[in-house]
Parts: structure tokens; C-alpha cells; sequence
């Protein structure tokens, strides 16, 4: 029984994939599509104080640890929300 429920589980993750709902940014790290969508629009947001974000003013934001704050990252860098320069990013 275990081993239907993990094949089950598997389609179910591969179609919320294939439909966007989930989004994979590294083998062992998915986020949901509206989590994305909200971290966007905190960065957005943080841009009416600066322009620039460091890892640590974006950890500050998030409450994310560095773990997951650098795939993240170089997410929205990917997305052109940002644009890496140095130890900092631009926002867009």
C-alpha cells in the first residue's frame, strides 16, 4: 500500500508541476507558485527603500535562512526581478 501512495503521490507532484503551481528551483528545493509571487512582491516593496539587496537585508525581509535565501535569489535574478552585482543585487 505504502509504495501506490508514493506513486500517487509522485503523479500528483509531477502534474502541479507541469501546470505551474509548483515551481522547482533546485532538485531538493520547490516552492508553491503564490509563495513565489509574494516574495516578488516583497521585494518590490523593499525597492521603495532601497534599490539595492544584500543577502542579509533579504534574509531580514523573508526570515529565510541563507539555505534557502541564495536559491531564491538567484531565482529572481532568473526572473529579472533582480540583477546580481557583486555581493548585492539590483532590483529591477
Amino acid at each position: 500500500m505504502e509504495g501506490h501512495d508514493f506513486s500517487r503521490a509522485e503523479k500528483i507532484f509531477q502534474l502541479l508541476l507541469k501546470e505551474g503551481e509548483l515551481v522547482k528551483l533546485a532538485d531538493d528545493l520547490v516552492f508553491h507558485r503564490a509563495a513565489l509571487v509574494r516574495l516578488r512582491e516583497s521585494v518590490v516593496q523593499y525597492k521603495s527603500r532601497s534599490n539595492r539587496l544584500s543577502v542579509a537585508a533579504f534574509k531580514e525581509i523573508t526570515g529565510l535562512t541563507r539555505k534557502y535565501a541564495i536559491p531564491l535569489l538567484e531565482y529572481l535574478d532568473r526572473e529579472h526581478i533582480t540583477r546580481r552585482e557583486g555581493d548585492e543585487r539590483i532590483i529591477l
